[in-house]
């Protein structure tokens, strides 16, 4: 049971990891400065492939089980499918405004400003609300048997970016991660 929570917790780390990523390059956009728009569009692609594809069916799955386990704890919640779906529109919104500029469409600066953060803040809204109340009641509320059913039926698919050797249109990405969290590390170390 609880390797499955923190497993999606682990995920979860990942995922804000490019929201950090995000927020740095709409920085340099705010600042009039050119963000690396591959690093965007390779974002927007991780956020299309895995987890739409397999991190959000994990949480669907328990959420399911929990509806029958602990209705009150459901109701709680909320509706999980509802809040992937309105998800995938601020991505696709987000990843149209990236297109927009590619390809010189006229585009104010404000409208790609708030696309793009309107995606980092919700998705954060998001991942707060399944940690402080979908993974909570889940534990509390699914029995062995409902863990195991699950872990039976999710996907061994491999995080393309976090997990071992990203695929090819996710290095550059992973490649920034890296240098971040070790210039991050770096000005921690002599700050001391």
């Amino acid at each position: 049971m609880t390797e499955i929570i923190d497993a999606l917790r682990e995920e979860h780390h990942n995922l804000e990891k490019l929201l950090a990523v995000l927020e740095r390059e709409l920085e340099l956009f705010d600042h009039n400065q050119r963000p690396d728009y591959e690093i965007l569009q390779s974002i927007i692609q991780y956020f299309e492939d895995y987890p739409q594809s397999c991190h959000h069916p994990k949480e669907e799955m328990i959420f399911e089980k929990l509806r029958a386990r602990d209705p009150r704890g459901a109701a709680a919640y909320g509706d999980i499918d509802a809040e992937h779906a309105i998800e995938a529109k601020r991505l696709r919104k987000f990843g149209d405004a990236v297109n927009a500029v590619l390809s010189d469409q006229e585009l104010l600066r404000e409208t790609f400003h708030l696309a793009v953060q309107d995606f980092i803040k919700n998705q954060r809204d998001h991942l707060k609300k399944e940690e402080a109340l979908l993974f909570p009641a889940a534990a509390k509320a699914l029995t062995a048997e409902d863990w195991a059913e699950i872990d039976a039926r999710m996907a061994n698919r491999k995080d393309p970016l976090f997990e071992g050797a990203s695929d090819e249109k996710f290095r550059s990405l992973e490649q920034n991660i890296l240098r971040w969290e070790q210039e991050a590390e770096d000005a921690r170390t002599a700050a001391r």
